[in-house]
């Protein structure tokens, strides 16, 4: 039996410790999942550690610091936070004041303009871990193509920090930290030659974007012909990636219009508009989506992305979800995927039938109808949600 004022945890090997300690204070083990891919961070219930005494409380600071990288990222513009936090699904685990004050960072990341210089006064900071730094940089980059030209008008200005080794001894930070610290950003003495290959990289072409869209699009096409539904879902999702168009949950987020808005001049693309290819191509993966679940029975995801869909195609015409559209005026007949567009109304239809609402079902059909005229699927299933007199 443990001595009294002593810790069980104290009476197993030191390694047994460092273990079980790296378990709990993983980022992993105490990251919260939310709604649409948004997580957090709640590390109150682990830190208990550092409170139940001093030896414990080094141990496990230790396996902290080793696991827990930061980095603290200042601009002077107060919605960048809550863009990179909203559309970049990036989860943070300090913001403001707190992450300003916060000293334990091994990397500081000021991003600000020469018109519009950094003021310490009005600065807005946000802490976030290491492992999350990908989807900071993804999301820059997804703000340059949706704005060509950003970067530059635009200064970065980088800083590492050795934030534990005291004073009196030399600072030291590991090259493979460095690495992964540094090379989302820019150039380090240290690994300069991998950063060269790396900048000497430009980024792939609309074409290039459209075209591995396409070959997702036809794999997922092949796994739902042999009815591996789920696996189609998968690459339909990696499809709509590869087009900039990234699916969390039930959010879409709709990037780089402008990289798209161009003559496209790659086969088999060449002189064709680029923002009407992703469009064509949007559409039809939409259409095979709502397939893919209603194939599965999950009718709620297959509704909700098909009405999606119609209810942007709705506003972009002006109408309102609660207006009575007459068929003939919402169907659009010069729509450059036709056929697809009807799929997804007729898809859309089949699972709102299956929820239990046909009168919006008939609706749906009647403009899948005018889409698809000739198909014998819409006909039959129309017929069954006509209206009966008598």
């Amino acid at each position: 039996m443990a001595a009294p004022g002593s810790s069980r945890l104290l009476s197993i090997p030191a390694e047994i410790r460092e273990h079980i300690y790296s378990l709990i204070l993983h980022p992993d083990a105490n990251r919260q999942y939310h709604e649409n891919e948004y997580t957090s961070y709640d590390y109150r219930a682990a830190l208990v550690l550092f409170r139940i005494n001093r030896l414990i409380y080094i141990e496990s600071r230790k396996v902290f610091r080793e696991l827990n990288i930061f980095v603290n990222i200042e601009t002077p513009w107060p919605e960048a936070r809550h863009h990179v936090a909203r559309e970049g699904h990036v989860p943070m685990i300090a913001a403001g004041e707190k992450a300003a004050k916060y000293e334990g960072h091994y990397l500081s990341v000021t991003i600000d303009a020469p018109e519009v210089p950094l003021d310490e006064s009005k600065k807005q900071a946000f802490l976030v871990l290491l492992s999350d730094l990908d989807k900071f940089t993804t999301m820059w980059y997804y703000s340059n193509l949706s704005h060509p030209g950003l970067n530059a008008q635009l200064r970065l200005a980088l800083k590492l920090h050795d934030p534990y080794t005291p004073d009196y001894e030399e600072k030291r930070i590991p090259k493979s930290l460095q690495r992964k610290l540094i090379l989302p950003f820019g150039p380090y003495p240290s690994i300069e030659t991998e950063l060269k290959e790396l900048q000497a990289k430009t980024d792939v072409s609309p074409e290039h974007c459209l075209r591995e869209a396409t070959r997702l699009k036809n794999e997922g096409n092949a796994e739902l012909k042999v009815e591996n539904f789920h696996a189609a879902l998968k690459l339909y999702d990696q499809a709509f990636t590869a087009i900039h168009i990234v699916n969390k949950g039930r959010i879409r987020h709709i990037h780089a219009d402008r990289f798209f808005a161009r003559e496209l001049r790659e086969p088999p693309y060449t002189e064709k508009n680029g923002e009407s290819e992703r469009l064509i191509l949007r559409v039809q993966l939409v259409a095979n989506t709502c397939q893919a679940y209603n194939k599965l029975k999950d009718y709620d995801n297959s509704s909700f992305w098909g009405l999606r869909t119609i209810t942007t195609v709705r506003e972009s015409m002006g109408m309102d979800a609660n207006m009575d559209i007459p068929p003939e005026e919402e169907a659009i007949r010069g729509f450059p995927a036709t056929s697809e567009m009807g799929k997804i109304y007729f898809r859309t239809a089949v699972a709102i039938k299956a929820l239990g609402d046909k009168d919006e079902a008939r609706k749906l059909l009647r403009v899948a109808k005018i889409y698809l005229p000739n198909d014998p699927l819409v006909t039959a299933e129309l017929a069954s949600v006509a209206l009966r007199l008598g």
